[in-house]
């Protein structure tokens, strides 16, 4: 298993990135991180359980990830990391999004996939007419969240750390592992 990240809670960094937004800090209801409270930014995501603050610090790591060449390779695993942590209420759009996001890392964490394999593996999982049942969250979701990928310092920091983190999610959804690892199996003979 890779080393945590240097600066746990990557406070510094996404303190310097919302300040402008945000007095209040609020708990993020999916990773559990104290993050500013910015009320002016929409918080009632369709299918992602974050706060506001947290959401914007997850767009904040997307525009690393897409700025930075070295970074592109990790992205589709931070992209699937998000929100397997961040898994919302019961609904449709949740249970397809929570599925969709834990095959991906089942496929990566386990069958070696690269992230391109995954993505399109994962594909035929986001039909808009596919159904999933609801995977009822485990209590806590990993100790590592976005803002400490956040708080790396170079590439190979930033992707070892994203790796972390995906191990840390993927291993907190363990009671659902054997219902993930058969649909991913299913996936592999279609």
């Amino acid at each position: 298993m890779a080393a945590p990240p240097s600066d746990p809670g990557g406070q510094d960094a996404i303190a310097a990135a919302l300040s402008p937004m945000a007095e209040q800090s609020v708990v993020c209801p999916g990773c559990g991180a104290v993050v500013p409270d910015v009320p002016e930014l929409r918080s009632d995501h369709l299918y992602v359980g974050a706060a506001a603050g947290c959401w914007a610090a997850y767009t904040e790591l997307i525009g690393r990830e897409m700025a930075e060449p070295a970074l592109l390779g990790i992205h589709m695993l931070a992209a699937d990391v998000y929100p397997a942590q961040h898994p919302g209420v019961a609904g449709r759009q949740s249970s397809q999004s929570v599925w969709v996001h834990l095959v991906g890392l089942c496929l990566v964490l386990e069958h070696d996939f690269d992230v391109a394999m995954s993505a399109r593996a994962k594909a035929r999982l986001a039909a808009p007419d596919a159904r999933f049942e609801w995977l009822e969250p485990p209590s806590t979701l990993g100790p590592t969240t976005v803002l400490d990928i956040l708080a790396t310092d170079g590439a190979e920091e930033h992707a070892r750390a994203v790796r972390y983190w995906a191990t840390q999610v993927w291993e907190a959804w363990g009671p659902h592992h054997e219902s993930i690892r058969n649909c991913a199996t299913e996936l592999l003979r279609s």
